[in-house]
């Protein structure tokens, strides 16, 4: 139990060739860190968190026996040690990571509590430690989860009442590390599960702003054991973690021989760079009004380098600039939020400038003079360093008033949905995709979808472009079955790699019934034309139309991100392809009798994941592209 020894093979050392020292929480051991280490691929040690009963006694104790310079990471009562470590020994340790943990001294009242919790393990054992504690200890969509709890259990069995007692030793006699957390100048990682109650959150942001640069992330799905609960999310933030370059491995300056006191105050609080605070921090368009997402005295609550001042996050950054220029016409906005060289993929074209971009937008805005989008959602990741990507859902309305794209005016009034997914850096959007419905516009207009599309097509083929058929596509392989499991490596958690691996059951292996597994009975479906259904059935019949027209298509997940949801749960937003052809009937109509041209699909779709079920999706694709294509696969056949 708890004995240092390497948890697996050196694949890879962790950046610069530092060794990477864990240490475990109250009755845990290496088995608390294994599901992680897997999906690091890193060497590392886990530390004995035995031999002492007061942490500055446990601090010293481990320092006497670590390397000389390392990188640390401490979970729960292991965090506690870790600040111990780092104020005995600032020069020795190159990074630190804290996970569900907290700075605080113990309360008085808590120490009667912990020796009462040792004296019952003693007598009925400590399977009854667990289960007295359980309800505080995971996350309410994993307190039925009987493989967690058995682990748990076991690691705790397996350490037995005598651990328990000096482990709430050390956890009683704690320092207040409050007091010296603006010392830190290393780069440092804090996660909490976003439903943590052993350590509150208020804790963990306590550490985020005293921290001088620290990161700070919420871990979906997750209570106290975050690295059981969610280990892909929270392997994730270490893979980043160790692989920060702002490390120096001399020793500081500042910090040769010191050892910071408890009495010790935060020099550096006021002075270092704001701490990168993690998704809470960040509005959601959910229960928010427009100047909620976009305000006027709202001081930045997110890390933004290179973003003009007005943005206080990234979602006001989405919600705002495109309000500006779609809604307020300053559609001169797009030189200073795109970049010169931008590419931007659409449903029946690529536009490869900014130039562009901006005639586009104007020739768009020209039909329908009063057009307003409503920011529905956005789901986003990354931060200001890497870039971010956001996926954006607007829901448009307006009347077709005006001559333009689309011919003479109606005058009829439309509503549709558009997803855009942008990355972005430092203010500037360099990629875009967009999906937009314009069948249910052209639809609601009253316009002969046939007709437009024959248009659009002619455009494509007078100017020299053709669709080529290339024959079987990327399906099937000789005579191949269809891959067994999904690829999740573009998963970042749990809940992205489960929505991975249901599109693969249900659009590669065609196992439709996979719907009535993920999907909540009375789950809701947003899709193209505007189409508001519910329920396992309709939803089945929905996506067993799309492949009953195509039913030789393949389909590949192209990115995936998600963020926790202030109405709970997790949103999802994945974008999707396509490739197939036109060899059956299905609910793409218009498409007529089969033609077997060939066609390709691009598509976003937005999930909400609420205690382990999809409740709503959106889905949006354009059936008007896939006619344009088959009508340009026409015009190519008769030429």
């Amino acid at each position: 139990m708890n004995q240092a020894a390497p948890i697996s093979e050196a694949v890879s050392q962790p950046t610069g060739d530092l060794p990477l020292l864990l240490l475990p929480g109250t009755v845990c051991d290496e088995r608390l860190f294994a599901p992680i280490l897997k999906q690091l691929a890193v060497s590392a040690q886990v530390v004995s968190m035995t031999g002492a009963t007061t942490t500055r006694e446990l601090a010293a104790h481990i320092l006497a026996s670590a390397p000389k310079q390392f990188s640390l990471l401490g979970f729960s009562l292991g965090g506690i040690v870790a600040l111990e470590i780092i104020a005995q020994a600032p020069e020795r340790v190159a990074r630190l990571a804290l996970v569900d943990t907290t700075p605080r001294p113990d309360p008085e009242a808590n120490a009667e509590k912990r020796r009462s919790a040792v004296a019952k393990a003693r007598s009925a054992g400590m399977a009854s430690y667990i289960a007295d504690a359980w309800g505080n200890l995971v996350a309410p969509v994993n307190k039925n989860n009987a493989a967690l709890r058995t682990l748990i259990t076991a690691m705790a069995n397996d350490a037995g009442a005598e651990v328990l007692s000096s482990q709430s030793e050390v956890a009683i006699h704690r320092a207040d590390s409050r007091p010296r957390l603006g010392n830190i100048s290393i780069p440092t990682l804090i996660l909490a599960g976003s439903n943590e109650q052993v350590c509150p959150l208020e804790a963990h942001r306590e550490m985020a702003d005293a921290i001088a640069g620290a990161r700070f992330f919420t871990i979906p799905d997750a209570g106290h054991f975050a690295p059981l609960e969610n280990p892909a999310a929270v392997a994730r933030h270490i893979r980043d973690w160790l692989d920060w370059t702002d490390i120096d491995q001399a020793t500081p300056a500042d910090h040769q021989g010191a050892i910071m006191s408890d009495t010790e105050t935060n020099p550096k609080a006021k002075g270092g760079s704001p701490s990168l605070r993690n998704e809470e921090s960040v509005l959601q368009v959910e229960r928010n009004d427009y100047p909620d997402l976009a305000p006027t005295n709202r001081k930045r609550s997110q890390a933004l380098e290179g973003f003009d001042d007005i943005y206080t996050d990234i979602v006001d950054y989405i919600i705002r600039c495109t309000h500006k220029i779609w809604d307020e016409r300053d559609i001169g906005l797009i030189y200073t939020h795109y970049t010169h060289n931008c590419v931007l993929y659409g449903t029946t074209g690529t536009i490869y400038n900014r130039e562009d971009v901006v005639r586009d937008t104007i020739q768009r805005l020209v039909s329908f003079p009063e057009r307003r989008g409503m920011g529905t959602q956005v789901i986003w990741n990354g931060n200001d360093q890497d870039g971010f990507y956001t996926s954006h859902l607007v829901t448009g309305s307006g009347r077709h008033t005006q001559y333009g794209h689309l011919g003479q005016p109606t005058f009829k009034p439309f509503v549709s949905r558009t997803i855009a997914d942008c990355m972005i850096h430092r203010n500037m959007i360099y990629r875009e995709w967009v999906v937009a419905d314009q069948m249910a516009i052209i639809k609601q207009l009253g316009l002969d979808p046939n007709h437009f599309a024959m248009r659009t097509a002619q455009q494509k083929f007078d100017a020299g472009l053709t669709s080529l058929d290339i024959g079987e596509n990327r399906r099937f392989v000789g005579q191949t079955r269809p891959v067994e499991k999904a690829d999740t490596s573009l998963a970042h958690n749990d809940v992205e790699a489960q929505t991975i691996e249901m599109l693969h059951e249900v659009f590669t292996k065609r196992m439709f019934g996979r719907i009535a597994q993920d999907y909540a009975p009375n789950a809701q479906y947003h899709g193209p034309l505007m189409k508001e259904l519910y329920g396992h059935a309709a939803i089945i019949h929905q996506h067993l139309g799309l492949i009953g027209s195509l039913p030789d298509a393949s389909y590949e997940v192209q990115h995936v991100a998600s963020n926790e949801c202030v109405e709970g749960g997790t949103k999802v937003a994945v974008r999707w392809i396509m490739e197939g052809h036109h060899l059956g009937y299905g609910i793409l109509n218009e498409l007529g009798d089969p033609t077997g041209k060939r066609v390709q699909v691009m598509g976003m779709s937005h999930y909400h994941w609420k205690d382990g079920k999809i409740v709503d999706e959106w889905n949006v694709y354009d059936e008007l592209s896939l006619l344009v294509q088959v009508k340009l696969g026409q015009l190519a056949e008769a030429a």
